[in-house]
């Protein structure tokens, strides 16, 4: 009997040793002392979620996983640079901000506050793109579209 309560004791340590911890999605603050930065969040692999607080952010990203990146609100969380969204697999979901590419604390301006390349998706709700074409160019970058979308690329007013 002994032997075997000792075995079963064997085979449970064995299995908490082998398996692995189920993996606990990340959400990310920026800034924080972690992630001071929106892209310094975007690279660290363990967020899965990055909540932006109220302020603007001065800075042009790159997103090349599957990621969620959401603010306060549009009226509140503003990135001021571009968002580009890479990779054949990715799919990024932006909630509650603005974007204006107009970038006007990063060097040079964009004719697309929103680039999505390689067959990236994106979505989001709430999200509120300012100053993307300059000189009457679209609105969003070739790639964005899918499906019946044509009139996103409409040239802004």
């Amino acid at each position: 009997m002994q032997s075997n309560r000792a075995s079963m004791w064997i085979v449970l340590l064995a299995v908490i040793l082998i398996c692995p911890p189920p993996t606990v999605a990340d959400v990310c603050q920026v800034p924080s002392g972690t992630y001071p930065t929106i892209q310094a969040a975007i690279d660290a692999p363990a967020c899965t979620e990055i909540v932006l607080a109220a302020g603007t952010f001065t800075e042009s990203v790159v997103v090349a996983r599957d990621l969620t990146v959401g603010g306060v609100s549009a009226a509140t969380t503003v990135i001021e640079g571009q968002v580009t969204v890479q990779g054949s697999a990715t799919v990024v979901v932006l909630e509650d901000l603005t974007v204006d590419g107009s970038a006007s604390g990063v060097a040079g301006t964009f004719t697309e506050a929103l680039l999505v390349e390689d067959s990236a998706e994106l979505s989001g709700s709430n999200i509120v793109v300012l100053n993307a074409a300059i000189d009457q160019q679209p609105v969003f970058a070739d790639g964005f579209e899918s499906g019946d979308t044509t009139a996103w690329s409409a040239v802004s007013p």
